[in-house]
């Protein structure tokens, strides 16, 4: 009987944003809410580990894989946005001439590079 030789596909060393990532993304410069950004970061980083758009990242070994560019912008998107909403928990981003501006439900950026929703890849099963 031949030996059987089996291939497990590994996901990057590296996270797919960074706190420096977001912050240059919401143009923040200095270092005041770095702790406070850690967790945000984290959590999305964690979150687009275990999505179906991860496995587009996955190679034979851990030097080859890499995260696609549009998995990393969704990532830092995703927090960005996350960061921002922190400033309007009951949904109200701002006051207007017409009453308030609430926080849109889904974000059809972060869904189309994160491959979300009406996104997402067809699937059998």
């Amino acid at each position: 009987m031949p030996d059987e030789v089996v291939v497990v596909l590994v996901l990057p060393a590296d996270e797919p944003t960074t706190v420096e990532a977001v912050k240059a993304h919401l143009s923040i410069t200095d270092a005041t809410d770095d702790g406070a950004l850690a967790p945000v970061v984290g959590a999305v980083n964690y979150l687009i580990r275990h999505l179906p758009v991860a496995s587009t990242a996955k190679a034979e070994t851990v030097e080859a894989a890499v995260w696609p560019a549009d998995v990393k912008l969704g990532a830092t998107l995703l927090a960005a946005r996350l960061w921002r909403r922190r400033n309007s928990p009951e949904g109200v981003a701002a006051f207007g001439a017409d009453g308030p501006v609430y926080v849109q439900r889904n974000d059809p950026d972060v869904a189309m590079m994160l491959a979300l929703g009406d996104w997402a890849r067809p699937g059998v099963g």
